[in-house]
């Protein structure tokens, strides 16, 4: 028994001992049906595939009932789905030791049942209770804390940041510049010094 959609309840049975080209014979009674009117069909269908259509009309009905609050008056069957199984293969033994091959097929049952009227207020609450439920968990809680410190570490662009760096980087060349002229003067003065000592000398 399982749940696709908070709209619709569910139920299937698998690998049944019987063709799906049988079994669709009576699965075309009951789309569209309510579910009362298309049990009292299955009780007066004679036919093999009525009983596994009945069970799983009633526990698609204790599906919808228990999980989702529906009425059993306003339940219809919207889809009644048969799929072919595996098949399996078995051997006939035939004349001048030949055989012949025996295909025992097997099918896929899904009853879906949907609600005619008050469904969908229904539903919308048992959606927005999942999603409180969803939204006040633990993992959700640490991930929005964690998001918030995240953005609280990262640097923040501020104008006034921005000025200090533009000025720093002023005052930064102008020292380059005023030592690159010390280093010049400095030169110039050991080339002076050095023609007045070659004068000396020559005197």
């Amino acid at each position: 028994m399982k749940v696709e959609n908070h709209n619709l309840a569910v139920a299937s049975l698998k690998t049944q001992r019987i063709s799906a080209f049988k079994a669709r014979l009576v699965a075309v009674l009951l789309k569209g049906k309510k579910v009362s009117d298309a049990l009292a069909i299955l009780s007066h269908t004679k036919k093999k595939a009525s009983p596994i259509f009945t069970k799983l009309i009633n526990s698609a009905v204790a599906n919808a009932i228990n999980n989702h609050g529906f009425e059993h008056s306003n339940l219809i069957i919207k889809a009644a789905i048969v799929n072919e199984g595996p098949t399996l293969k078995r051997f006939r033994p035939r004349a001048k030791g030949a055989a012949s091959q025996i295909l025992k097929r097997t099918s896929h049952f899904k009853v879906i049942l949907a609600s005619q009227n008050g469904g969908e207020s229904q539903n919308q609450e048992y959606q927005e209770t999942e999603k409180n439920l969803v939204s006040k968990s633990p993992e959700n809680t640490q991930s929005g804390a964690l998001s918030q410190q995240s953005q609280a570490e990262q640097p923040q662009n501020d104008p006034e940041n921005g000025v200090d760096s533009q000025l720093s980087a002023k005052t930064n060349s102008i020292t380059t510049a005023k030592k690159t002229d010390l280093a010049d003067n400095n030169t110039k003065n050991d080339a002076t010094n050095t023609v007045l000592a070659q004068e000396k000398e020559v005197k």
